[in-house]
């Protein structure tokens, strides 16, 4: 029968988190659950052993599997605690603990940062879950004198916080723009919704593919340092074009150079990328005026290498005047142009539809051209490759769906939406940061994923009132050490 059938009297007696209670021929039972991923993709939840029963006027009465769950002297101690991993972000990613600390009271700073260490190394974990997996790790050690929970109820209240009281979050997001490059990418990023209450879940631009309503994530990034700035959840019908003025209105952009998305133009955008000394690079949508006068006659006057790592290409280019300080920039690839050609020739032969001679004779002048208006002081070159740049932020969004699994967060409430949406943002400040550390190590051959596979298989085991560093192979700690890292081998419990 329902949690929700069951009578106030009776629900006061639950005890604790991820329980539930139920009637059974007149009687009523508490049983352990846990959130699980059903193969539809859903989040559902799978009812566990029964810990006890509710009497009523007496309360909660445990039998023998409840000390399986309570913090009480019956319970087996943790005595070999998962180290590497958990160690490992925390020395690679010092720096955003202590940038959380200039802006958060220490135990919060310590408790979002815990909470962000757990799921980039494990992966979206849901709410009622996470004690666990901290209770398992070196970060209980870590935080032991702290007074932060880590508990279902506890992170609820701090996701509630981040989304409520926004002052230290909009300070923190502030100041990491602040210390960027001041280039910065925009673009908005759809999590499927797998709730009927959700407050910011609508039916969306990739309800097809979704197959269910959305909420759009929001993200700024750094396209030179690669640092994700800030996030913020908007509504799942809102197109990207409708938020640009809820987040200029909400931080503080001042000589940001913005590389945006053609989903983001229109006139009133421009004005206000363009306000306190702000300009853009931003595609120009072929149903625009500017775009049919830029592509009419096109002649291209001149041409450029355009390098990214390894790889080169010939850009040829045209420019036109819009304004005082505003122009239009044709750039056509000749590589990509030739690559596009021989791929629909390609279509053609193999007679897929919609490929027709008539169709290539329209577009083959098309391929590989980029249409972008800027009203920045730089050269061609430099606004095709700042462009070019905006691409890192579609590789974080990868990462978020793929990696760190951000699909289907079970979270129906605004406020723990908005909370939850910082926890992002510093899981992908914390990406970024060990792909940097690993990119120091200068070999292709060893992935982010190779390094965290490769610590996690360092524990920590306590022998007496030592803990003693276990599992650690001499090979992986020298690779280790060039990351900066440097396993403790004994501590000693204070």
């Amino acid at each position: 029968m329902a949690e929700t059938r069951i009578p106030e009297e009776i629900k006061q007696y639950r005890p604790g988190p991820c329980t539930e209670i139920k009637l059974i021929s007149g009687h009523y039972y508490v049983y352990m659950y846990q959130s699980m991923r059903l193969p539809s993709g859903r989040w559902g939840k799978k009812t566990g052993k029964s810990i006890g029963t509710i009497v009523p006027g007496t309360g909660f009465i445990p039998n023998r599997n409840y000390q399986l769950y309570t913090g009480d002297e019956s319970r087996d101690e943790i005595t070999v605690l998962e180290y590497g991993q958990y160690a490992l972000i925390g020395e690679v990613a010092r720096d955003i603990r202590a940038a959380l600390e200039s802006c958060f009271p220490q135990d919060r700073a310590s408790q979002i940062f815990a909470y962000a260490c757990i799921l980039y190394a494990n992966g979206f974990v849901h709410l009622d879950q996470v004690q666990a997996y901290y209770e398992q790790s070196w970060l209980s050690q870590e935080y032991a004198s702290l007074p932060f929970k880590m508990g279902k109820t506890a992170l609820g209240n701090l996701l509630d916080d981040l989304g409520r009281r926004t002052t230290r979050v909009v300070n923190y997001e502030n100041a990491t723009i602040l210390k960027s490059s001041s280039a910065v990418a925009i673009d908005g990023h759809a999590i499927r919704c797998c709730s009927d209450d959700n407050d910011l879940g609508e039916a969306g631009y990739k309800f097809n593919s979704l197959k269910e309503d959305q909420v759009n994530l929001l993200m700024g990034y750094d396209i030179n340092t690669g640092v994700p700035l800030f996030a913020r959840m908007y509504r799942g019908a809102c197109n990207d074009k409708s938020t640009i003025e809820d987040i200029a209105d909400l931080l503080a952009f001042s000589g940001i150079l913005f590389v945006v998305d053609r989903g983001f133009y229109s006139t009133k955008n421009l004005k206000i990328l363009s306000a306190n000394d702000n300009t853009y690079i931003i595609p120009v949508p072929s149903n625009t005026d500017i775009f049919r006068n830029a592509m009419k006659d096109i002649q291209y006057t001149d041409s450029f290498y355009f390098r990214s790592g390894k790889k080169h290409a010939r850009i040829e280019y045209m420019s036109r005047r819009v304004s005082d300080n505003t122009y239009v920039y044709v750039f056509r690839d000749i590589d990509e142009n030739e690559k596009c050609r021989y791929n629909y020739q390609h279509c053609m032969e193999l007679g897929r539809s919609g490929y027709t001679r008539e169709k290539f004779e329209q577009n083959k002048e098309t391929f590989g051209v980029y249409v972008l208006q800027s009203n920045c002081a730089k050269s061609p070159e430099e606004v095709f490759s700042g462009y070019k740049k905006r691409w890192g932020i579609e590789t974080l969004y990868q990462y978020m769906k793929n990696k760190a699994d951000f699909n289907d967060l079970m979270i129906s409430d605004y406020y723990k939406e908005q909370g939850f949406a910082f926890l992002m943002l510093i899981t992908g400040q914390i990406h970024q940061k060990m792909i940097a550390a690993v990119k120091k190590l200068d070999n292709n051959a060893i992935s982010v994923h190779d390094i965290l596979l490769m610590a996690r298989c360092m524990k920590m085991e306590r022998r007496g009132s030592n803990w003693n560093l276990k599992n650690a192979r001499k090979r992986d700690l020298q690779m280790l050490k060039q990351l900066g890292f440097e396993p403790k081998i004994t501590v000693t419990d204070s």
